[in-house]
C-alpha cells in the first residue's frame, strides 16, 4: 500500500526483507510446517510483494548512482513491471 502511495524508501525495503526473509526460514525450521511457506501457493502474494520491493529498490539503487530524473525513474520501473 505504501509503494502504490508513492511512499516507498530504503527504509521500507530493508524492513519488508528482514521481515520476509526472517519469518519464511523461522516457519521451515518448524517441523509440521517443514517447507510448506515455500511450496504453499498462499505464500504467493507475499513472495511477489517481496520481489517487488527487491526491483523498487533496484530502481532507486540506479536513480542514486546514474542521477536520473524522475521521468527516467519512470521509464526504468516500467521496463522492470
Amino acid at each position: 500500500a505504501l509503494c502504490a502511495c508513492g511512499r516507498y524508501t530504503s527504509k521500507l525495503h530493508r524492513a519488508y526483507s528482514l521481515f520476509y526473509v526472517i519469518g519464511t526460514f523461522g516457519a521451515t525450521r518448524v517441523p509440521p510446517v517443514n517447507w510448506a511457506p515455500v511450496r504453499n501457493l498462499e505464500q504467493m502474494g507475499p513472495l511477489l510483494a517481496f520481489v517487488g520491493m527487491q526491483l523498487l529498490e533496484y530502481v532507486e539503487v540506479q536513480r542514486r548512482a546514474r542521477k536520473l530524473s524522475v521521468l527516467q525513474v519512470q521509464l526504468l520501473r516500467a521496463k522492470l513491471a
